[in-house]
């Protein structure tokens, strides 16, 4: 009888290591959330280690945590090391950061092995998606890999806390810059009395397919009301000259025509926009925010261009274009739309007024 509890004893044992040995090796956690911003707006919070108690789960659920930061704030080679009663200990030091784009960062928990952190983000409808990802190898350790099939549950229920707490942030952030730029004198025509350089544009072309590159630019939130001209043209002229000013201030060369990159367009019947500038080159070192202005990046990717001709408050023929030219295309548009203003609206007539309008699309 004892001899037969052994042997099965045995046997149990043999088949819980072995399944042990099936179970994956690598561990992948994920989750996202779209945040009511554009992804300069995330980046700059995901990618300054020093921000991550203001949005970060675990500092919240321990406010007494030890907290040490190595190199610089953000970007590559900056470090966070954390100690906690209830958290435990370890670091994690950023081994990649593409602006606008993502943050890695490597994870060491001591003992307990490493991991590897993800956030993502991509222009998506409603602002910029969110996702945040991690990525470990257990080993061999049976009981490592076990505990492997629990790390959704547990990691997964931290990442949608620390996601819902970025996304607080940010949003009460972009809402309080829209205010901050509304609330700015508004002055000046739009385009601004600042003659634009040439960029590529002919309206004999038609609708085309093209893929552009993200450019540096000096950006601001705007809004006005949607069909308003006189608002229109006072809202964008105010925000130009926010951008000429601020690019003076930190010595930086505009160079190429103003933009303005549509945010949204919402019930009330304003059209919330990105009043932008592209610089020569991006600036070595970043200047700080100032009067809502901050250097930022244009979108990239596959779009649908189409160089209207004539008065501003006439574009929208331009997008009914556009958007008549993707359907015929089979193309999905997406919620990334932008102007700009190639021609000299003090040197030119409106009836000879040139805009690019550009549409995202998949």
């Amino acid at each position: 009888m004892v001899r037969n509890i052994i042997i099965g004893l045995i046997a149990l044992i043999v088949i819980v290591v072995g399944v042990a040995f099936v179970l994956p090796q690598n561990v992948h956690v994920e989750r996202s959330t779209v945040i009511g911003a554009r992804p300069d707006s995330v980046f700059e919070v995901v990618n300054d280690l020093t921000r991550s108690k203001e949005w970060g789960p675990w500092y919240k659920r321990d406010p007494k945590m030890q907290l040490t930061f190595e190199g610089p704030p953000g970007g590559e080679g900056a470090k966070l090391s954390w100690k906690s009663e209830t958290e435990g200990e370890g670091s994690q030091q950023i081994i990649e950061s593409k602006p606008f784009s993502h943050v890695k960062t490597k994870l060491d928990f001591g003992a307990q092995g490493t991991a590897f952190a993800t956030i993502a983000l991509t222009t998506a409808e409603g602002g910029t998606k969110v996702t945040w990802s991690m990525d470990t190898d257990v080993g061999m350790n049976p009981i490592a890999r076990y505990m492997g099939l629990m790390f959704d549950s547990w990691i997964g229920k931290d990442y949608e806390e620390g996601l819902a707490n970025l996304k607080k942030l940010v949003e009460e952030h972009a809402t309080a810059e829209t205010k901050a730029a509304l609330d700015a004198p508004v002055t000046g025509a739009a385009p601004p009395d600042v003659p634009p350089l040439p960029a590529d544009a002919d309206p004999t072309k038609g609708p085309e397919i093209i893929t552009v590159e993200a450019r540096p630019i000096v950006v601001t939130r705007a809004k006005a009301k949607s069909g308003d001209a006189a608002a229109i043209s006072a809202s964008l002229g105010a925000a130009y000259q926010k951008l000429l000013n601020y690019a003076m201030a930190n010595e930086l060369e505009i160079s190429g025509a103003p933009l303005a990159i549509t945010v949204s367009n919402d019930a009330a019947g304003d059209w919330v926009f990105d009043a932008a500038m592209p610089l020569a080159a991006k600036p070595e070192k970043t200047p700080a925010e100032a009067d809502g202005v901050k250097v930022g990046e244009t979108p990239a990717g596959r779009v649908v261009k189409l160089t209207h001709k004539g008065p501003y408050n006439t574009t929208v023929s331009a997008h009914e274009r556009i958007s008549a030219y993707a359907k015929e295309k089979s193309l999905k548009e997406k919620p990334v739309v932008w102007e700009e203003y190639v021609s000299d609206p003090g040197e030119t007539v409106e009836t000879e007024l040139l805009t690019n309008v550009y549409v995202a699309v998949e």
